[in-house]
């Protein structure tokens, strides 16, 4: 029997290992959204996920990304999302550096003007969606490896490092 000793590639990336770059299944599970809306399926997703158009901050050319969708106010059309991979997040520095181009969610697209939320009203919001959707917001903690955030310290901590914005119509005042 020949076994090998030759070091794993660098570049393998194991089937879900998410704590802190996606795996190959996690990958095809967390595009899926974006395939729905490339084909023109979005619609579908409802107010879950949302399709984000922004531009690269260097190129200026236009990059897609979905989200899952952390609050909808129908009243405003403003959607509130989380970067779970933190504040360097291409699309995160992408906001930073020029604004949003176009928001897609259920069966609205619109221009958006975009806000980083301070820390108070990104706890409200983790806060409220996780009371909302308990079994979501334990599933996102363990395959991400986030830590338990049912305690405010806990949560605080979060927010402090995963930056959430607020999209909206740009007519919308």
């Amino acid at each position: 029997m020949k076994t090998s000793t030759a070091a794993p590639s660098q570049h393998a990336r194991p089937l879900l290992g998410l704590r802190r770059r996606p795996g190959r299944l996690a990958l095809a599970v967390f595009r899926l959204p974006l395939v729905l809306y490339r084909r023109g399926w979005g619609r579908l997703l409802g107010h879950t996920f949302m399709l984000l158009v922004h531009a690269g901050r260097k190129t200026g050319q236009p990059h897609l990304m979905t989200a899952m969708v952390m609050r909808y106010d129908p009243t405003t059309r403003e959607v509130v999302i989380l970067s779970g991979w933190g504040p360097d997040s291409d699309w995160v520095r992408n906001l930073r550096a020029r604004p949003a181009l176009r928001v897609e969610i259920g069966r609205e697209s619109y221009p958006p003007q975009h806000r980083f939320l301070t820390e108070d009203e990104s706890v409200a919001v983790a806060s409220d969606f996780l009371r909302r959707h308990p079994y979501r917001g334990l599933l996102a903690c363990r395959i991400l490896g986030w830590p338990n955030l049912r305690a405010e310290a806990a949560l605080r901590d979060f927010v402090r490092t995963h930056p959430f914005v607020a999209l909206r119509p740009v007519d919308a005042a």
